[in-house]
C-alpha cells in the first residue's frame, strides 16, 4: 500500500511556491468509475494515470476542434502537471498554464489563451412575438452546465453575449446574436423539426457557444465591435448619426402619448422620432440621434420615472 501511495505522497510534498493556476480550465476532477476499474483507491495510487485521463479534457477546453489532430499522440500529461489533490471520489488534477500554453505555441496549435467569460442572456420568442421564458431558462442553464466542459465561463466578466431565437412559423427559426463579445453580431435562419424548443435549440446553442469561444483563439481574426452595441443602437449610412429602436412598456392615454412624443422631439439631440407600432404593452419608436452618444437617454427617462434597459432590439423603457 505504501508503495502504491508513494507517487501521490511525493506530489503532495512538492514545494508550494508554484502558484496555482488562476484559469479554471486548468483544474479537472477525475472521478472514480468502478465499471472501468478506476476505483478511488486506484486513482489515489496512480497519479500519472489520473493526469493522463485529465489531459484530453484539458485539450477540449482550450484547443480548437480543427487543431486537435495536431496534438502529438505521445505527449505525456506529467509534463504539464502542477499538482494532484485527492478528493472524496477521485483526484483533482491541476495543470501548469504557462507550460501548457508554451507547448501549444511551440507546436503551432490554435488555442484559446485565456478563458472567455461573458454575461449571457438567452431569449426566445414564438411566432406571435411572445416571450418563452421557461425554454430560455433551460437553455441558459444548459449553457452554464456545459461551460466547464468547453472552456468558457458565465460567472461574470465585462463582456455580454445576447442570443435571441425567434420563430418565424412552425419550423423556421431565426437567431440574432448581439453583445460586446469578440463574436460580434450575426443573424441566421434555420429550418428545424417540430418538437420541444429546448431539444430543438440545444445543439444550435452548443454550436454558437463554441463559435463565441473560438473567437478568442490565438489565430482568430479580430472583430471590430461598434461602441454602441450594448445599448442596442445600430449605426447606419452616416457615421455622424445613430438610429435605434425604443419601446415604451407603459399604459398611457392618447393625450399622454402625444405629450411624451412632443417632449422627446423637442430635445436637440434627437433629429427624428417616428412611431413604428402600437401594441397592448405600449409603443415602439424609431429614433435618429444627432451623434453616437445615446447614454443621456438613461437619465432623460429616469427623470420621468422610467427605467431604460438594453434589449436584443434596442432600448426598452418601463
Amino acid at each position: 500500500m505504501i508503495r502504491r501511495l508513494l507517487p501521490f505522497l511525493l506530489l503532495l510534498l512538492l514545494p508550494h511556491t508554484a502558484l496555482a493556476a488562476n484559469d479554471a480550465r486548468m483544474q479537472i476532477e477525475i472521478l472514480a468509475d468502478d465499471e472501468k476499474g478506476q476505483t478511488v483507491e486506484y486513482l489515489h495510487g496512480n497519479i500519472r494515470k489520473a493526469a493522463d485521463l485529465a489531459l484530453p479534457q484539458l485539450w477540449q477546453r482550450i484547443v480548437l476542434q480543427a487543431d486537435q489532430h495536431k496534438i502529438p499522440n505521445n505527449v505525456k500529461a506529467v509534463l504539464f502537471l502542477q499538482r494532484a489533490t485527492p478528493v472524496e471520489n477521485g483526484v483533482s488534477v491541476t495543470f501548469n498554464q504557462r507550460r501548457v500554453i508554451s507547448f501549444l505555441k511551440k507546436n503551432d496549435i490554435a488555442h484559446i489563451p485565456e478563458q472567455p467569460n461573458w454575461i449571457l442572456s438567452v431569449q426566445l420568442s414564438n411566432a406571435s412575438g411572445r416571450s418563452m421564458p421557461e425554454s430560455a431558462a433551460m437553455l441558459q442553464e444548459y449553457a452554464a452546465k456545459t461551460g466547464s466542459d468547453w472552456g468558457y465561463g458565465l460567472d461574470g466578466g465585462s463582456e455580454s453575449l445576447v442570443l435571441h431565437w425567434r420563430w418565424l412559423d412552425s419550423r423556421q427559426i431565426t437567431l440574432s446574436v448581439r453583445g460586446t463579445s469578440k463574436l460580434g453580431e450575426l443573424a441566421e435562419t434555420r429550418t428545424v423539426r417540430s418538437g420541444d424548443p429546448f431539444r430543438q435549440l440545444k445543439p444550435w446553442l452548443s454550436e454558437i457557444m463554441l463559435q463565441a469561444r473560438d473567437a478568442y483563439a490565438s489565430n482568430a481574426i479580430p472583430v471590430e465591435v461598434a461602441p454602441t452595441l450594448t445599448t442596442g443602437a445600430t449605426k447606419e449610412a452616416s457615421p455622424q448619426k445613430t438610429f435605434l429602436t425604443l419601446s415604451i412598456e407603459r399604459q398611457a392615454s392618447l393625450p399622454e402619448q402625444v405629450l411624451f412624443e412632443e417632449e422627446l422631439r423637442r430635445d436637440p439631440r434627437i433629429l427624428d422620432l417616428s412611431l413604428k407600432q402600437v401594441n397592448p404593452d405600449g409603443q415602439q419608436y424609431r429614433l435618429q440621434l444627432r451623434d453616437a452618444d445615446d447614454q443621456w437617454l438613461t437619465h432623460w427617462f429616469k427623470r420621468r420615472g422610467l427605467t431604460l434597459s438594453p434589449t436584443i432590439e434596442g432600448w426598452v423603457a418601463r
